[in-house]
């Protein structure tokens, strides 16, 4: 049987909900499991220090508004059991709605698509979400990642509200929980274009992170992190287990 492939993309919803500080571990964890993943960064407006490709230099950054930008995700997918990650920007929605009505029936023929959810206790990055799934439907499956940018917030709109039980009833989707590092933490990772894994392999020339206790943070980060992402492991990689996948 021909391995499926596989595209997990982020939701381009509300900003500042963690997107990218969410999908760079993920690829990090992608990569023990044996995968090449393709990475794509579509948010073409954000330039500086927190884009996705200021994490992954080798992330391919492409232009979401111009003529057929996201058909060039079927490049990437000619070798079978392929994992794209893309980074979307806020504020792309209305180009990836029309592009899933024209192509969601061929993708879905040799790829399973995974959107990528960040919720955070604004409620404004709900809407984002039960947005995204009408025009999305079916179509796709979802993981919704609460995360805690403060301890102890909960997640009242995402629970309470008669529309998120109408979407959780209908989709079905995965649910994880990450709770954020320190705001100090997160911002000093951005600021120096540092992953995680770069701060726990001393990979970085930066003093700040070379101290035990950024360590410590570093890596309790990444085993909550890995453990939430491997409870969702059958909706993030290619269906047929662990395999090596070309890039």
């Amino acid at each position: 049987m021909t391995k499926r492939s596989q595209i997990l993309f982020t939701q381009g919803g509300k900003g500042g909900v963690g997107k990218t500080t969410v999908i760079a571990p993920l690829t990090a964890w992608i990569r023990t499991k044996e995968f090449d993943p393709i990475l794509l960064d579509f948010d073409n407006e954000n330039r500086d220090k927190s884009s996705f490709q200021s994490f992954y230099p080798e992330a391919q950054k492409i232009d979401i508004r111009a003529p057929d930008s996201l058909d060039r995700v079927f490049h990437f997918l000619e070798t079978p059991g392929t994992i794209v990650i893309a980074d979307q920007g806020a504020g792309s929605g209305a180009e990836t709605f029309s592009w899933f009505d024209r192509t969601a029936q061929i993708v879905g023929e040799f790829a399973d698509v995974t959107s990528i959810a960040i919720v955070t206790k604004d409620p404004g990055s709900v809407e984002s979400i039960l947005t995204w799934a009408h025009h999305l439907g079916d179509r796709v499956r979802y993981l919704i990642v609460l995360n805690e940018l403060l301890r102890g917030t909960g997640f009242d709109a995402w629970t309470d509200t008669p529309e998120v039980k109408a979407f959780v009833a209908a989709a079905k989707p995965k649910v994880i929980g990450l709770q954020n590092r320190n705001p100090d933490f997160e911002d000093m990772l951005r600021a120096n274009r540092l992953t995680l894994e770069k701060v726990i392999a001393k990979g970085h020339s930066v003093d700040w992170f070379k101290s035990l206790t950024r360590i410590v943070q570093a890596r309790r980060y990444q085993q909550e992190a890995y453990s939430a992402f491997e409870s969702a492991s059958q909706i993030l990689l290619p269906s047929g287990g662990t395999a090596l996948a070309a890039a």
